[in-house]
């Protein structure tokens, strides 16, 4: 009845395209992280998510539906299946309507979850002559700095939607290969098809404190340098184990490498 309820308030897709995003690991820097994510997007509004992540969102928006995810990781706990465990792939939503000039963004910093709006960027995208073939389709080079990275995308004519990955748009045509300068940040179409899938809102979206972009940044780069004394206020003073190194040396809150070695996808904060 959930699904049915948020089902009849959205738009439906015309095109779903399946990226996969590439990122640097937090704790090291090492450029090894993976998610997979989807694009649903018409004309007028798109959704950019990765299901995985939306399914246990959707099942935890409901008490029976967090009953079975609970039961779900208990099996998969206790019969030594730990890689068969459901686990959220990726942590954010964004929501861009062009019909409102609103781009609104869901993601967390620790335990904590954040939604924060942004007006559509003004894209200052310079076009450059190089082509390539990606999935099937010709496509043009074009470069942009955004939010303190320098972008090289590749975008296609062929596919009419001026949209892309995470909050790309701007371009005459649809963004299937985005890569920021020095490769830690990178998204790449993996598939593309028409699609008549409803553009639903996300689930449990009350549940996020309205905040916004930069505050959002500082925060999450607080909690990552001050790691387990954060999960200590944010568990209402439940005491966690302590990380020591080969020394004995407390190193709870080094759990994360420094802002120096590498840096979240927007570096203006």
């Amino acid at each position: 009845m959930c699904f049915v309820a948020i089902a009849s308030m959205a738009q439906t897709a015309d095109i779903e395209v399946s990226y996969t995003a590439i990122s640097p690991n937090m704790k090291n820097g090492k450029i090894d992280v993976k998610n997979q994510y989807i694009l649903l997007a018409n004309a007028n509004e798109s959704k950019f998510f990765s299901p995985t992540t939306e399914y246990i969102d959707s099942l935890n928006s409901t008490p029976e539906g967090a009953a079975k995810y609970k039961e779900m990781t208990r099996s998969a706990y206790f019969g030594g299946k730990m890689k068969d465990m459901l686990k959220k792939d990726g942590s954010y939503y964004v929501l861009k309507s062009f019909t409102d000039s609103l781009v609104r963004n869901y993601d967390t910093a620790g335990l904590n979850k954040f939604s924060y709006d942004e007006v559509p960027e003004k894209w200052d995208w310079e076009i450059l002559d190089s082509t390539r073939n990606i999935l099937g389709y010709d496509c043009t080079e074009a470069s942009t700095v955004f939010h303190g990275r320098k972008w090289t995308v590749w975008f296609s004519p062929e596919i009419p939607r001026s949209n892309g990955p995470w909050k790309f748009d701007g371009l005459p045509g649809l963004i299937l290969l985005a890569e920021s300068e020095g490769g830690q940040y990178r998204f790449e179409a993996t598939g593309l098809q028409l699609s008549d899938k409803a553009i639903t809102p996300v689930y449990l979206a009350d549940d996020y404190e309205r905040t916004t972009r930069t505050d959002f940044l500082k925060e999450k780069r607080t909690f990552l340098d001050n790691t387990l004394s954060r999960l200590n206020s944010q568990l209402q003073g439940i005491s966690l184990v302590k990380v020591e190194d080969e020394n004995g040396n407390d190193i709870s809150d080094s759990i994360f490498a420094s802002r120096a070695t590498v840096d979240f996808i927007e570096t203006d904060y």
